[in-house]
């Protein structure tokens, strides 16, 4: 859902950056969870926030100085699944791509989707033949030219893409 900047000022503050399409709609939210470097995520509250320039500040309950709020910068920020509205009709979350079944060119099987991430293009999924992050393919989620279809009933997404590529 977004990424704590760094840090601004001296009382805490961190900048934020929302990957929602109205960054603002992040505050409706509650709570955020923050992914820690090892993976796990950790639930946390904001205490405060205010714009800034083009974007927003938050304060972290807890965090009151700016050593206190060093830990947090650059880290993801999640919320919980259930917390989102239903996907808009022909879209789908990125994050309900994982687990699902890839298959490629002539209905081959290309693995499972172990995560999704956007770098600003367009999203890449990672997936995996064995489905245990060994021999990671990166295939672009592009509907149209590359995905072809998504059915989350039936578990699968469907590309252009080769087993070779």
């Amino acid at each position: 859902m977004g990424r704590l900047g760094s840090v601004h000022g001296i009382r805490g503050y961190l900048k934020l950056v929302s990957y929602t399409e109205q960054p603002e709609s992040l505050f409706d939210y509650s709570p955020w969870f923050v992914r820690e470097s090892g993976g796990q995520w950790r639930e946390v509250k904001v205490a405060d926030h205010r714009p800034m320039g083009q974007g927003f500040l938050v304060l972290l309950e807890g965090v009151g100085a700016r050593e206190e709020a060093l830990p947090y910068a650059g880290l993801d920020i999640g919320i919980r699944r259930s917390s989102l509205p239903p996907a808009p009709e022909g879209q789908v979350y990125l994050q309900d791509l994982v687990g699902l079944r890839v298959e490629g060119l002539d209905g081959v099987s290309l693995g499972t989707v172990l995560r999704v991430v956007d770098h600003g293009a367009a999203p890449i999924m990672e997936v995996s033949p064995s489905g245990h992050g060994k021999d990671v393919q990166l295939i672009p989620f592009v509907r149209g030219p590359i995905v072809t279809a998504v059915d989350l009933d039936a578990g699968v997404v469907r590309t252009v893409w080769g087993a070779d590529y």
